[in-house]
């Protein structure tokens, strides 16, 4: 039964503008108020009391945030109907889906279109974004399912399957034909249904003659990556047990179990969880059940993921890698190129494998009826709504200031642990860049080796001017410097 109010005063901002942010219209709202206390109010009045009330200024506010999280959520590749899902769980989303298709064509955000088609880009153009993707580590080896995801990732462009295929087709025949007669061999994995169940992890060792190293963390169920981290060691147990922290503290709890290989980096790792596990999991009757060591063999899904990496993004970084040293660009026995090598490139793979790792946890897997695992859907998307595909979350809370004990405990300098190059040669370069007035662009896989011709002729000619002096020490110069860090 409504309450009765007499006119539409300031006693109902409240009621207002709950029902604003619940997303309702102007005219839902007006007969609501007619419906629930018998008072009519006209819109003209209606919107001046908004403007008072300052409503019509936080409405377009909410309408702006709305449709940023839709755009992210389409960007993603997720469903209508997912997007919707996902507005009601994680935003308070309370409109129909046909609202949601509607306001998703008044931000013209459409899959069923075709820039081509519609003359938004033309064929040259879509050919040469192509061209560009196959020079990349991650569109090299790429079929056309992946190359329309990375089309419209990096470009925007919404282009059909079969159009994709042609051209992919047409650019590197000899990859398509090899890609084609690949043989599945099925691997039977079990694991309990649902999300941080089983984390699984693993070394990657494919770059380590360049001195660069890979360590993987993976949900099995969902198959979403947790985090790939590079740096110049993965034996460090300090580091895989810092990596293992911050995931705790991203993903907000632990797994109900881990499994790694039996090697001296996971020690930290596998004491933490066990740790944790005492503390925050008290159905665990042995919390040292909480961490698995196994063979690096039979840690399937990390180890279909290097696979996946190798043919999808190594393969084509090393074979580059290899060409430049056979044309002498690199020089990797000189401690100094070798310094400045790590300088770059490490900083520089983990922004392009977390590139990677996005694409690949929100890129949508094939149906496929005989395996166990989540498919029709996306990594992401399996991960965050396990209930959706037939799972059940196995995430252990775990309070942040719990990890952060640890972290204190344990590694004390903090993100310092993870630094590759030494302290004094990074402030050398800032320094060299400052005084000499080097205008040095973000390295990318395209421009890396100028940025390292570029910075590496600069740090020459500082040392011939330093050494041309009597009166400077030589052990100052850059090269002595570098050969006592080697």
């Amino acid at each position: 039964m409504g309450v009765s109010k007499q006119s539409f005063g300031d006693e109902f901002q409240l009621e207002v503008s709950h029902l604003v942010s619940s997303g309702l219209t102007d005219a839902q709202i007006l007969k609501h108020i007619q419906e629930t206390y018998s008072i009519s109010v006209s819109s003209r009045t209606f919107t001046r009391r908004n403007k008072d009330w300052g409503l019509i200024l936080r409405g377009r506010e909410e309408t702006v945030e709305l449709e940023d999280h839709i755009r992210t959520y389409f960007d993603r590749g997720l469903t209508y109907i997912q997007i919707h899902h996902t507005l009601s769980a994680s935003h308070d989303y309370t409109q129909s889906l046909r609202t949601l298709e509607r306001t998703l064509n008044s931000m013209n955000l459409t899959r069923r279109t075709d820039d081509l088609d519609n003359n938004k880009v033309d064929l040259n153009t879509v050919v040469s974004c192509v061209k560009v993707i196959h020079q990349t580590p991650e569109g090299r080896n790429a079929g056309y399912r992946k190359l329309r995801q990375l089309l419209h990732t990096k470009y925007g462009l919404y282009i059909q399957n079969i159009t994709v295929a042609m051209i992919n087709k047409s650019l590197d025949p000899d990859r398509v034909q090899a890609r084609s007669k690949r043989v599945l061999k099925r691997r039977v994995f079990n694991t309990r249904p649902g999300p941080n169940h089983i984390w699984s992890t693993n070394g990657h060792d494919k770059l380590k003659k360049f001195g660069i190293t890979l360590y993987g963390f993976m949900d099995v169920w969902s198959r979403k990556i947790l985090g790939i981290f590079v740096h110049i060691t993965n034996n460090d147990p300090r580091h895989t047990g810092y990596y293992y922290l911050q995931l705790v503290k991203s993903q907000g709890g632990i797994p109900r179990r881990m499994t790694t290989d039996r090697g001296t980096e996971t020690i930290h790792m596998a004491g933490h969880q066990i740790n944790l596990t005492k503390q925050y999991n008290i159905e665990c009757p042995d919390p040292t059940t909480s961490h698995h060591f196994t063979k690096s063999t039979h840690n399937q899904k990390i180890e279909c993921l290097w696979s996946q990496l190798m043919r999808q993004y190594n393969c084509e970084l090393i074979n580059q890698l290899y060409e430049v040293d056979e044309k002498k660009y690199y020089h990797p026995e000189d401690p100094l190129e070798k310094l400045l090598f790590i300088y770059l490139w490490v900083p520089l793979l983990q922004v392009e494998l977390d590139e990677w790792t996005s694409n690949y946890n929100n890129y949508k897997q094939q149906w496929d009826p005989k395996s166990m695992l989540p498919t029709k859907c996306s990594a992401q998307w399996a991960y965050e709504y396990p209930k959706e595909v037939g799972g059940e979350q196995g995430l252990i809370p775990v309070p942040a200031s719990a990890a952060n004990t640890l972290e204190q405990e344990f590694y004390p300098e903090g993100t310092g642990i993870l630094q590759t190059s030494p302290t004094w040669f990074l402030e050398a370069i800032n320094e060299l860049k400052t005084n000499m007035n080097l205008q040095i662009p973000s390295p990318d896989i395209h421009n890396v080796w100028d940025i390292f011709a570029q910075l590496l002729r600069a740090i020459q000619a500082f040392d011939s001017t330093w050494l041309s002096d009597p009166t400077n020490d030589p052990s100052e110069c850059f090269h002595h410097r570098a050969s006592l860090f080697s």
